[in-house]
């Protein structure tokens, strides 16, 4: 469509633009046709065009994927586009606010494509809607002003870097972009535009479930660009709270949002999550468990509890505000090792954590003759994942120390107890944004107890069945600390003729 025939049939519908809508149609072939080539469409191919207008990129869609939905606000252009299109094959047209439709539109989009030249007044709303769907198409290729496309590719550092770049980044990577003169557009705009190709992550870097927390952290980050971000941060969550999570996420005390990269939003975010507010005076609570053992527990003073609920058990516990770690545990001092867990180094559990830096774990699982598991309920004093379920006995490895070293001290330590027929290791994983950059070795034991559980470390401890765990992480992930489910689900893959369902 030239940009004739567009005068032409404004002319003769009597349509006058509205600059309200962001309406400005681009009528340029050759940058149309980039574009389409831009979304590699394919005749299997799904696509959805946001603010069609009079149809120019529509009918190159049309000729390249086999279904196409448009979505356009303007009932005049719809009249149009009815008028055009409506006989063509594998078209559909909706009247109506594509914004409100995405955000009431609970349909999955995981094999749609959006392809679109995205009316300039909503187009940064649109694209945080279409991040923000459950199941999100797999591709966008949407022309946008210029400003927007760097907006989108921004890095850390950078003066465009901020909530735009890291809730898009969150879900797509930046592609190929290029960009469009205003020239190309009727009416010309008083500034350039681009078209940007962004690819769904896959594997994703977070879940519909985390999404809410991190928009929440990064919206609060930025809400006072100038001002150091955990200051800004201690509006909603308590300041010992968030210290420690941002040391964990190796961000400094000093940092403002734009210099904090996505990485370190999505860690601090997970590190956040499950602290909520309870009462006006700024008092914290972890998210109550899913579940009460109603079995034999031991709780931390190494007693035997019979049908404790976790209402009971957990109701002054869980109000507890997180402690920070003493100094004492901070000055602890680890192996630092490289990707191949070799030790290159050492520096106190403070550096390591607040550096991001490798190093080493152990995680044990204790059966009983059953074929039930032993998992400890994290005491509320602990600095990471306070009452939350966690391995039967886990810690780091001292500096100096080897693996098996460490998995026996940490059962003597955590439980008084050592397995009558010693450690099995059975796996590693490597150190990851989900083991906190730890390289885990994972073992298994056989013993009964009896258990002492040490207080500072362990709230109580229960036994459960292999498939009752899996059920139980697969409903209520956030009622165990990361590692654990992380392993968990390598145990399930390495063991699963264990598991009875």
């Amino acid at each position: 469509m030239t940009l004739s025939e567009i005068r032409a049939i404004l002319a003769e519908e009597h349509l006058q633009l509205t600059k309200s809508l962001g309406q400005n149609f681009l009528h340029d072939h050759n940058q149309l046709c980039r574009i389409v080539e831009a979304a590699e469409l394919t005749p299997e191919d799904s696509v959805m065009e946001i603010g069609p207008g009079l149809g120019p990129l529509t009918e190159l869609l049309l000729q390249r994927a086999g279904r196409v939905t448009a979505i356009e606000k303007d009932r005049r252009l719809c009249e149009v586009l009815r008028t055009r299109l409506e006989n063509r094959p594998g078209f559909d047209l909706l009247h109506g606010d594509a914004l409100e439709y995405l955000e009431s539109e609970s349909r999955n989009w995981n094999d749609w494509k959006v392809v679109s030249n995205l009316p300039y007044s909503v187009g940064s709303p649109i694209l945080v809607a279409l991040a923000e769907a459950p199941k999100p198409p797999r591709m966008l290729v949407v022309t946008l002003q210029w400003e927007v496309i760097q907006r989108l590719r921004a890095s850390p550092g950078t003066k465009d870097y901020g909530i735009l770049s890291l809730l898009i980044q969150g879900i797509y990577q930046p592609d190929h972009f290029f960009k469009i003169p205003s020239g190309c557009f009727f009416p010309q705009p008083d500034i350039d535009s681009g078209c940007i190709r962004l690819l769904r992550r896959d594997p994703p870097l977070l879940t519909p479930e985390e999404l809410p927390q991190f928009k929440k952290v990064v919206k609060r980050s930025f809400s006072q660009r100038r001002k150091k971000m955990l200051k800004l941060l201690r509006a909603d969550w308590p300041e010992q709270v968030v210290n420690e999570a941002s040391a964990r996420a190796g961000i400094s005390p000093l940092a403002r949002a734009e210099s904090v990269s996505l990485e370190q939003f999505i860690k601090l975010s997970r590190l956040l999550h499950g602290w909520t507010p309870v009462s006006m005076n700024r008092g914290f609570r972890r998210a109550e468990l899913h579940e009460a053992p109603t079995r034999k527990t031991w709780d931390s003073q190494g007693m035997s509890l019979r049908g404790s609920g976790s209402q009971s058990a957990t109701s002054e516990s869980s109000r507890l505000p997180m402690n920070p770690i003493p100094a004492s545990s901070q000055d602890e001092v680890f192996d630092v090792v490289n990707d191949r867990d070799e030790v290159v180094g050492q520096k106190t559990r403070r550096e390591v954590h607040e550096l991001g830096l490798n190093h080493r774990a152990v995680h044990i699982l204790v059966f009983n003759r059953a074929g039930q598991v032993f998992l400890q309920k994290r005491s509320m004093l602990k600095d990471r994942f306070p009452g939350a379920w966690d391995s039967s006995a886990s810690g780091h490895v001292d500096a100096g120390e080897d693996y098996d070293t460490a998995a026996r001290r940490e059962l003597l330590e955590e439980l008084g107890w050592s397995p009558p027929r010693g450690l099995q290791r059975l796996f590693k994983i490597d150190a990851c944004i989900d083991t906190d950059q730890e390289f885990i070795w994972i073992y298994r034991c056989e013993g009964e107890g009896p258990f002492e559980l040490k207080p500072d470390e362990i709230e109580r401890g229960d036994w459960f069945d292999p498939a009752h765990v899996t059920r139980w992480i697969t409903a209520q992930p956030r009622d165990f600390a990361s590692g654990f489910s992380r392993l968990w689900r390598e145990w399930i893959e390495h063991f699963s003729n264990s598991i009875s369902a």
